[in-house]
């Protein structure tokens, strides 16, 4: 069994932000996919498990997924899944409105133009809008 490893807030937060800033990258399958995967994600790389859990409720099943990190060296399998601790850490960086924007800067990215592709020319006439 692969020992447990733990990641320091500032591990977590490192890798978030290595996702928002578009150097990160994240795979999705399911746990059967991931079993028979013989594959090394490399460090920082999202390994997601869409169906790590099952929650019955009323007769419908919901899956939960679960989240592991490359370390670039270990095979998927033997990587650990984020626990809870970990996890409250990324929603909570999700959940933040103002961590990598402010509310001025949303609030300017919302009066800025567009172009609407169906009808982006009329009568040779380049046409912006505001949404």
């Amino acid at each position: 069994m692969a020992k447990r490893l733990t990641y320091s807030t500032d591990e977590v937060q490192a890798i978030l932000d290595r996702v928002v800033g578009g150097g990160a990258f994240a795979k999705a399958k399911t746990s059967a996919e991931w079993a028979s995967a013989s594959y090394i994600p490399e460090a920082g790389e999202l390994i997601i498990y869409t169906d790590k859990e099952t929650v019955v409720e009323d007769g419908e099943t919901t899956y939960i997924p679960g989240i592991k990190i490359g370390s670039g060296n270990a095979y998927v399998q033997d990587l650990a899944f984020l626990g809870e601790r970990e996890s409250n850490i990324l929603l909570a960086h999700i959940h933040d409105d103002i961590m990598h924007t402010t509310i001025a800067e949303k609030a300017f990215w919302d009066n800025k133009l567009n172009v609407t592709d169906s009808q982006e020319v009329v009568n040779e006439t380049l046409v912006f809008n505001r949404n």
